[in-house]
């Protein structure tokens, strides 16, 4: 004789997909920031010409982001919290590789491009966590700032090249 099974309520289901969604997130991102936190930690280590390209490109990258953000956020199109929560995540991005560049050596040759580039991202740091609090004045001026920064990271990167 078959027993007929008990059906779950589909409210029931959606709760459960919340309960067990948000540990699973917090794991998820939690995975995320030991990674960066990982293969951020490795000061002290060589790097050559085409790590040092990678760097460049990240820095760029962080660089011209936070110019597009605060960008949008003059226009209005981002809000405070986004502009905020966003620039904070930036921030930290890039005194990651401000950190790691700071701790690294490279080859005598390239040592005066790795000064470059350990400036460049402590600017690029200092200009994206005054973004999270800026004023529309501050944000004008951070666009051009981060835009000036972006095309410098570009630039030391085609010498790398």
């Amino acid at each position: 004789m078959d027993v007929p099974r008990r059906r779950r309520s589909p409210v029931l289901i959606l709760e459960h997909s919340k309960r067990v969604a948000l540990p699973l997130k917090r794991m998820l991102g939690l995975a995320v920031i030991l990674t960066l936190v990982g293969t951020g930690c490795d000061g002290g280590r060589q790097l050559g010409a085409k790590e040092l390209l990678q760097q460049s490109k990240s820095l760029q990258s962080e660089a011209a982001e936070g110019a597009l953000l605060a960008e949008d956020a003059v226009s209005g199109k981002a809000t405070s919290i986004y502009t905020r929560e966003h620039a904070f995540e930036l921030y930290r991005a890039a005194s990651e590789i401000e950190a790691s560049l700071k701790a690294a050596v490279s080859e005598p040759a390239l040592e005066l491009e790795l000064g470059k580039l350990a400036v460049l991202a402590n600017q690029i740091s200092a200009d994206l966590k005054r973004l999270s609090s800026a004023s529309t004045v501050e944000q004008r001026i951070l666009t051009r700032e981060l835009h000036k920064a972006a095309q410098a990271s570009q630039k030391l990167g085609e010498g790398l090249a």
